[in-house]
């Protein structure tokens, strides 16, 4: 759980739910807390880092090792293909989609391209860049309202903002899509 973006909290609101939800009769469960400060295992209270050589822990002394891994980090790095990539590394198997189709499918602009070359129908979409884009008022001219504006490499919710016609501040929403 948690990741290194602005959606760790959600993470950590998954994470409860998997908790909550899974049969420990069935499977021997263990939280892992990702974060940009290191890889971490609680155990009652006490902290200790995963080892990353091998994606293991060590319990009362013992080392343990994964048979699976459930993701559920929401954001970098759970759904962008880097955790996936490591784990194909190790050769350890996970719930998710591939590392690949995660990098694919966290940048908007190649999924809708990909998405629209395969016959799918997208709606139309317009890809800025920070330094070098159209004025909101140059824009307005093209886009049918309501819209969104998202970050093209993000999670679901961060940075989202629905300008619901021109008089609403497009400008803003932009702005908060590439902080």
């Amino acid at each position: 759980t948690g990741g290194y973006s602005g959606e760790a909290q959600i993470s950590y609101q998954s994470a409860k739910t998997i908790e909550k939800n899974i049969d420990p009769e069935k499977f021997d469960h263990y939280k892992i807390d990702i974060t940009p400060n290191g890889w971490f295992f609680d155990n009652n209270g006490e902290r200790s880092e995963v080892d990353k050589n091998d994606f293991s822990i060590s319990v009362n002394g013992q080392k343990i090792l994964f048979d699976a891994v459930l993701i559920g980090i929401h954001g970098t790095p759970g759904e962008d293909g880097k955790l996936q990539g490591y784990f194909d590394v190790l050769g350890l198997p996970y719930t998710s989609c591939d590392c690949a189709i995660s990098a694919l499918t966290f940048n908007k602009r190649y999924t809708v391209a990909v998405a629209a070359f395969s016959g799918i129908k997208v709606a139309n979409s317009v890809l800025l860049f920070k330094n070098n884009y159209q004025s909101p008022d140059e824009l307005v001219s093209n886009l049918q309202f309501p819209v969104f504006v998202k970050p093209n490499n993000g999670g679901s919710s961060i940075g989202m903002s629905k300008v619901n016609s021109p008089s609403e501040e497009l400008g803003a929403a932009i702005e908060k899509a590439f902080r």
